[in-house]
């Protein structure tokens, strides 16, 4: 992933498709969003030394450069060309000192620009994130990050997040404009302090969801977008589509056909990862399969096709994956082996 792109990210200047690179890059392994932290945080440390852009005055990237290049090709005697290299726009310019000079000056130019575009795109991350009635352009943006296990942030108004693995949050050091807003990759539930005079947003992915003061559980690891409501109200909006959503209800953002749209029956397990419990309802052993893969984060096969159709009513309760495996496989009759990757679940049928 190329620091480009990562800035461009950043700073909120990425197009659709580049975010969807970035957000799968972030997808592909646990030290990705660690990685994006740390990229952040040294932006952040290189842009400080460009204070004084921090007053808010516009600043020219481009004419910047123009302004590096214009006083490197500054023209001195005129000679006879020996080379293309000493050819500039149909003029014969000679640089000061040897071809070697002109490298030095080509390489401090670059270094000079390239310090200036810092500072500007430092600054721009902080407008990006900030709402128009924020107060303080030099309010720190924080990150934070799980890989394998889950975390539970407070952020500055008292609000609760639990990062499930694999996710990460960015959010103000001080929630100071008319909104409370955070970005969102990966998953998690937030238990977010009332406050009508300032909503909540969370922008996930393509994605916002508004609330006042409720608990839910928001799924982002890519643009399948999915929001379930445990208390309160919450709306989520895409593009022109709005839903509103109330206790156990769930909504979801098809990537396919790019569209908002509730969900006919709330998923318990949606929320396992904070929860701790799991809970299948004549459910078939395919589904369970893949809810057990998902929460406890390994690999759980089925070694016959036959199987994915047996049907499965447990409820699990904080239970270890073996735990579980061993209900389900003495409840269908079936038997667990261990893998190298996980576990397999074998058998002739169920009953």
């Amino acid at each position: 992933m190329s620091d480009e792109l990562l800035g461009k990210y950043i700073t909120g200047e990425a197009t659709a498709d580049e975010l969807a690179a970035v957000r799968r890059w972030l997808a592909e392994s646990p030290d990705h969003p660690a990685e994006l932290a740390r990229f952040e945080r040294i932006w952040r440390a290189a842009g400080s030394r460009s204070a004084g852009l921090a007053s808010g005055e516009a600043f020219d990237t481009e004419a910047a450069w123009q302004r590096v290049h214009g006083q490197m090709r500054q023209p001195s005697q005129p000679v006879q060309a020996t080379s293309a290299d000493e050819q500039v726009g149909g003029q014969i310019n000679q640089l000061p000192g040897s071809r070697k000079s002109l490298s030095n000056w080509i390489s401090w130019a670059r270094i000079a620009a390239a310090v200036l575009l810092i500072g500007a795109l430092t600054v721009l991350t902080y407008r990006s994130f900030q709402t128009p009635d924020s107060i303080d352009q030099t309010a720190t943006l924080l990150t934070q990050s799980t890989t394998s296990t889950t975390q539970r942030v407070t952020l500055p108004d008292g609000s609760t997040v639990l990062l499930n693995r694999k996710s990460s949050i960015r959010y103000p050091g001080e929630f100071a404009g008319k909104t409370r807003e955070v970005t969102l990759t990966g998953e998690a539930f937030f238990d977010i302090t009332p406050n009508k005079n300032q909503p909540f947003i969370i922008h996930a992915q393509d994605t916002d969801v508004r609330v006042v003061g409720t608990s839910f559980g928001v799924r982002a690891y890519d643009r399948n977008v999915r929001v379930s409501v445990k208390t309160g109200r919450v709306v989520v909006r895409k593009k022109q589509q709005e839903i509103a959503l109330v206790p156990g209800q769930q909504a979801t953002v098809d990537e396919t056909s790019d569209t908002l749209r509730r969900l006919p029956k709330f998923d318990v397990n949606a929320l396992a990862y904070s929860t701790k419990k799991l809970e299948f309802t004549n459910q078939s052993l395919a589904s369970v399969v893949n809810t057990l893969s998902d929460y406890y984060q390994t690999e759980i096969g089925l070694s016959a096709s036959r199987l994915q159709g047996c049907r499965l009513t447990a409820r699990f309760d904080n239970e270890s994956v073996e735990t579980v495996l061993g209900v389900v496989a003495e409840t269908l009759q079936l038997s667990v082996k261990r893998t190298e990757k996980g576990f397999i679940l074998t058998g002739e049928g169920c009953n």
